[in-house]
């Protein structure tokens, strides 16, 4: 028996891998791992292993080397590279030998009983050391003896068979959670997943998209992008929240909301600096001024192809001009659906099909996209609450100029922001994120593994 071995206590950390993320979800409930990808080196296991947190990657692999060498004899260790983890994996390896015949006793590392024909089995054990503790594997390799008969003659011995180097093996059996059960008992298990096939789990091979070789791919792909982007602002869910949107604008414009609102506007904020400021915000919305720059910063973008300045202003400009583009037709076919009329009109905030054309504000839905396109583009929490405060300013502004009710800035501003969940769809889509599903058979146990690439 190997000497006794003291327990660990697993220590859990958010992944920080870029390539691969992984949830483990056992169906006895029993279990949740992560698989850390930068703790793994270069030189890891294919086939998989395990993880064990541990503050001394030194001491656990002479803890391993001990617990292996009680139970195996050893004929080749490799020590390895504590230095270079990239590449200093190390490996324990077993010489052969004739299993005795016994029993499986839950814990230890199994020895197959009696076998026939007769086999030999050894142990390797591969050992890769990380930050923060190393990825174990631990193969059983079975090989049958090479049968080699011969005739018997009278005065000759039989020969029935014989060990062969070259003999292929018959069999290889993962046995790395028995060993990791014997070197830390108490830790949680930190699987590492199969490599999921490039087929995918509904059988769909990966396949490159058509714009794949172009010397410019962002130019290549805009016209695939936009047909995205109107699919995603068409969809369903879209549909609906757009509708419920205009609900509320209907509420508003019917109700005598909006000239009350508008009044008490007029009367508490275009007087004071707030409205002087709101005011000065209006040209942030006239389409002269604003498509021009979205365009130039999209073939900025171009141009620049690869450059990580280049790439953010370009990415700002392209998701600007498809807001545009697919929010621009709705909002055509809406002012003149509505038919209210301005507050200077006098004729109130009522809808009146075809009536008039001011029942969405224009300049609150081309104000709002410069700065929604680049709140979708950060992931700060204030930068991106920021920015959407400063995408209503320009609809502030029509208020105060008494040029719309706030329900027409409303459904304005709604209009800018249901095309740039739109566009972030569609830019989630072409950035590749592929999240796969695969049933993962764990020992006795069932579980599922998930897998995304992004």
């Amino acid at each position: 028996m190997s000497p006794p071995l003291r327990h660990r206590r697993a220590r859990c950390r958010p992944s920080r891998g870029m390539a691969l993320g992984c949830l483990l979800l056992l169906a006895s409930g029993a279990g949740e791992g992560a698989l850390w990808a930068e703790e793994r080196s270069a030189a890891t296991m294919e086939a998989g292993g395990m993880f064990i947190p541990d503050t001394d990657p030194q001491e656990l692999w002479r803890e391993t080397r001990a617990s292996v060498a009680a139970e195996w004899p050893l004929a080749r260790v490799v020590e390895p590279d504590f230095a270079d983890r990239s590449s200093g994996q190390g490996v324990i390896e077993s010489a052969w030998v004739e299993p005795p015949a016994e029993p499986l006793v839950p814990g230890v590392i199994p020895t197959s009983p009696g076998l026939s024909p007769p086999r030999r089995q050894r142990l390797i054990v591969r050992f890769s050391p990380g930050a923060t503790g190393a990825w174990i594997e631990a193969m059983l390799q079975t090989q049958s003896i090479a049968e080699a008969h011969a005739p018997a003659g009278p005065g000759r011995v039989e020969l029935i068979g014989g060990w062969r180097t070259e003999q292929p093996l018959s069999g290889s059996r993962d046995v790395t959670t028995m060993l990791v059960a014997r070197l830390a008992p108490a830790a949680e298990p930190i699987y590492s997943l199969p490599r999921l096939s490039s087929d995918g789990i509904d059988g769909i091979a990966d396949r490159e998209p058509p714009w794949a070789h172009s010397a410019y791919p962002r130019l290549a792909r805009t016209g695939y992008k936009v047909v995205e982007d109107y699919r995603n602002f068409y969809s369903c869910d879209s549909l609906v929240c757009l509708t419920a949107a205009f609900g509320a604008g209907a509420l508003m414009a019917n109700t005598g909301f909006d000239t009350t609102m508008q009044t008490a506007w007029m009367d508490g904020v275009e007087p004071t600096d707030v409205g002087t400021f709101f005011l000065n915000c209006k040209d942030i919305g006239e389409g002269r001024y604003a498509l021009p720059v979205f365009g130039a910063a999209a073939i900025t973008g171009i141009i620049l192809e690869g450059n990580p300045t280049g790439d953010i202003i370009g990415e700002w400009g392209s998701r600007s001009l498809r807001m545009f583009v697919v929010g621009a037709p709705p909002l055509y076919v809406l002012q003149l659906a509505t038919g209210a009329s301005r507050p200077v009109d006098g004729y109130g905030s009522q809808w009146h099909m075809f009536n008039d054309n001011n029942g969405v504000s224009g300049h609150a839905f081309i104000g709002a996209i410069p700065f929604l396109a680049a709140a979708e583009m950060v992931e700060n929490p204030w930068a991106k609450g920021g920015l959407y405060v400063c995408s209503t300013f320009v609809g502030f502004s029509r208020m105060t100029d008494n040029a719309h009710y706030p329900s027409q800035v409303f459904l304005g501003w709604y209009l800018a922001f249901a095309s740039s969940v739109a566009v972030s769809r569609t830019e989630m889509h072409f950035d590749s994120m592929v999240v796969r599903v695969v049933p993962l058979p764990i020992a006795d146990l069932g579980g599922l593994a998930v897998e995304g690439r992004w």
